[in-house]
């Protein structure tokens, strides 16, 4: 789907709810409809709002991102912000007529809500948007599943080039490094966050950043990557070990791995993220980690690594043709270690295609 589209199937939301325009201020969102990538300074500094009604778009941004905008937004029509985001939504928003406003409640400064407030008064109704722009991104075109199997593509290939060549006495941070020159030299034009290299009792935080902690033989060593291509994410974990991996080890990574066969086997459209997250869930707690698997089983990615939908306990949403999503269980045990295993998939109806190319077990020599 492209912005043109996007606009379009925004625009149908708009007659559905009843908006005479809406205020766009989450970054991704942004890019994601009108396809300009200026680059915010969370939390307070921003590249851009994008004011849309039904006949026309603005991209509210500075004149120091002005000519980018041009270039990247064909469809929008730039306005000069001046000095204040909020002020200048307003008198767009005045211009056009608009008194019934979307705004999105969970991506706007309190200071841009109230501005919004004070400058259109009171016959102007603020309706909180909630999802509904994210929903629509859950939904994946066949261009952007495209771009995000490129993504991938090109994390597995950096992965597979350097994890052969870790040794013990390597530090966390220096893997982490060699990793990020794999991605960047294959033609990666980011990160799509942060390589987590996590080994031994540090593996077993699910959210943990390099050290320089040296890895060792025999211990679990977790690793999340994932590259962007043209704005869209990829993302992998493997939990690898150098030389022979002990009992404990091989135990967990086995549930782990029946755990991912389960979920990869059983996961379809129609089925809610509650029910897909069970999949996994089940067989982990059969085999007594019940307590050791902390988070849900995955996520939707897209332009953002995290995004709907979600595959979790909580989640009653069924899943949809053409979302995109990790399949990742793990356990985690503290001061021992954590194993965990991830490949990216397309949900389609009939199944899950796997879209990682990266083996499950990747023997790393002594």
């Amino acid at each position: 789907m492209r912005p043109g589209h996007r606009l379009a199937s925004l625009r149908d939301q708009l007659r559905e709810h009843g908006l005479d325009a809406v205020v766009v201020t989450h970054p991704s969102n942004r890019f994601w409809l009108s396809g300009y990538s200026g680059e915010d300074i969370p939390p307070n500094e921003s590249a851009g709002h994008l004011v849309i009604a039904h006949d026309v778009a603005y991209l509210v941004t500075s004149r120091l991102n002005a000519e980018q905008a041009r270039l990247e937004a064909p469809g929008f029509t730039v306005y000069d912000r001046e000095r204040d985001f909020a002020r200048a939504d307003a008198v767009l928003l005045r211009e056009l007529g608009a008194r019934r406003i979307g705004f999105e409640d969970h991506a706007i400064l309190y200071r841009d809500y109230r501005a919004l407030q004070q400058e259109l008064g009171d016959g102007v109704e603020l309706v909180a948007l909630e999802t509904l722009i994210d929903d629509l991104r859950a939904v994946k075109s066949p261009d952007e599943i495209e771009l995000i199997a490129r993504a991938q593509a090109l994390t597995d290939e950096a992965f597979m080039q350097v994890v052969p060549t870790i040794r013990p006495g390597q530090t966390e941070r220096e893997i982490a490094w060699h990793l990020e020159q794999a991605l960047r030299e294959l033609g990666a034009e980011g990160l799509a966050f942060p390589i987590a290299v996590a080994s031994g009792p540090n593996s077993a935080l699910p959210h943990y950043r390099p050290t320089d902690r040296q890895v060792q033989h025999s211990e679990p060593i977790v690793i999340d990557m994932g590259a962007t291509v043209s704005g869209y994410c990829a993302d992998l974990t493997r939990t690898i070990w150098i030389g022979e991996a002990g009992e404990q080890l091989e135990r967990v990574f086995n549930v782990v791995l029946a755990a991912l066969e389960a979920a990869e086997v059983g996961i379809r459209a129609g089925m809610t993220g509650k029910e897909a997250d069970a999949l996994a869930r089940e067989v982990i707690a059969a085999a007594g980690f019940g307590e050791a698997f902390t988070h849900s089983l995955g996520h939707g990615v897209g332009v953002r690594v995290h995004e709907a939908p979600s595959l979790s306990p909580r989640s009653e949403r069924p899943l949809q043709v053409g979302n995109v999503v990790t399949i990742e269980p793990g356990i985690y045990i503290p001061g021992w270690g954590g194993v965990r295993i991830e490949d990216l998939a397309v949900v389609e109806e009939v199944g899950a295609r796997i879209v990682t190319t990266v083996p499950k077990r990747i023997p790393v020599a002594v």
